[in-house]
């Protein structure tokens, strides 16, 4: 999510095992569910947004975590949207036990000053600045831009 002052809301998220850190808001698919639909419903969830229009594609990448999941899983593909909003302050739809559950600490808009200052494994993806100032100065590109795979612990650190 971007809005008019070119801030990406991003989510603060906190595990049992100490790992804490930044992400862009989103989550798992359920069941019956496209990637659109899923993305709407964790926006509205996790931000509380009134309002969602979820743009072009605008980067995938695929994150390994080896050993994680008790073999259901061992990683996970994330496909990033241009969501563009108006400014609003994020108030969450899900209660605070339901977030907690979802290992979510807060939400917070950052500029991209801001995300780039932060210390390396504060913000995820890596160069997340990087990735939002070429879409604001070039715009979405025509395809995904895929930025590979991660071999990680936790959430692509």
């Amino acid at each position: 999510m971007i809005d008019s002052r070119d801030r990406v809301l991003l989510v603060h998220i906190r595990f049992p095992d100490g790992f804490s850190g930044w992400i862009l808001p989103g989550g798992g698919i359920e069941d019956g569910e496209s990637h659109r639909e899923a993305l709407i419903r964790e926006l509205i969830e996790e931000t509380g947004v009134p309002e969602v229009f979820v743009g072009p594609a605008l980067w995938s990448q695929t994150t390994r975590h080896p050993g994680m999941g008790g073999g259901r899983w061992d990683g996970q593909h994330n496909t990033t949207y241009l969501v563009p909003c108006h400014d609003f302050e994020p108030e969450p739809t899900m209660t605070p036990e339901e977030l907690a559950a979802e290992h979510v600490a807060g939400v917070q808009w950052w500029s991209v000053a801001e995300i780039a200052a932060a210390a390396t494994g504060v913000v995820k993806p890596d160069g997340l600045a990087g990735l939002i100032e070429k879409v604001l100065l070039h715009g979405a590109p025509e395809e995904p831009w895929d930025l590979g795979v991660v071999n990680s612990a936790r959430m692509g650190t």
